[in-house]
């Protein structure tokens, strides 16, 4: 009988949230009418968003001893990492693109950590080495590998990260 008691309650919770939901839709403009609403993420970002996205770049790639590494910058109009004036997409293989995700979201990370109003709290990064571990990338150093782990155990203050990877690829590191 309590079982039932506390399910019918939180169905009603359920039903009532459902009822707040359906009257916000409501009360959003129809898209035949023209009214429709334009969100524009950059106009948010201050005037140093661009500066510290940069340095964040460089900082965190020399930190995981990214190979050669001379310049690093976060293009935002693609809202994405060049490194020495290549754009990631074009011009790295399936594991390099995966290993510069991953960087990109530890940008996002460090600076949300630092300048946002709401702190993010929590980042969940699924295979940040997918390829590289695989032998994809051959080009790949293991240095590469170690520091982006380092780097995750060094930075434990921006926040609570979750690494969904397969134990037998992850480097031999003293966790």
């Amino acid at each position: 009988y309590r079982a039932y008691v506390q399910l019918d309650e939180e169905m009603k919770l359920v039903a009532q949230f459902a009822n707040d939901w359906a009257d916000d839709l409501d009360k959003m403009p129809d898209e035949e009418e023209g009214d429709t609403l334009e969100y524009r993420p950059k106009e948010y970002f201050d005037d140093n968003f661009q500066t510290k996205m940069n340095e964040y770049a460089f900082s965190i790639l020399e930190e995981c001893k990214y190979e050669n590494l001379t310049v690093a910058r976060f293009n935002i109009q693609d809202f994405d990492i060049v490194i020495d004036g290549r754009k990631k997409a074009t011009n790295h293989g399936q594991g390099y693109r995966a290993f510069l995700n991953t960087v990109v979201a530890l940008m996002f990370r460090k600076y949300l950590s630092k300048y946002a109003k709401y702190k993010l709290g929590l980042l969940i990064i699924d295979t940040p080495l997918l390829g590289l571990d695989q032998g994809v990338d051959d080009a790949a150093p293991e240095s590469m590998r170690t520091g982006l782990f380092k780097y995750f155990m060094n930075h434990q203050t921006e926040g609570q990260l979750i690494i969904i990877k397969n134990l037998e690829h992850i480097p031999n590191l003293d966790y």
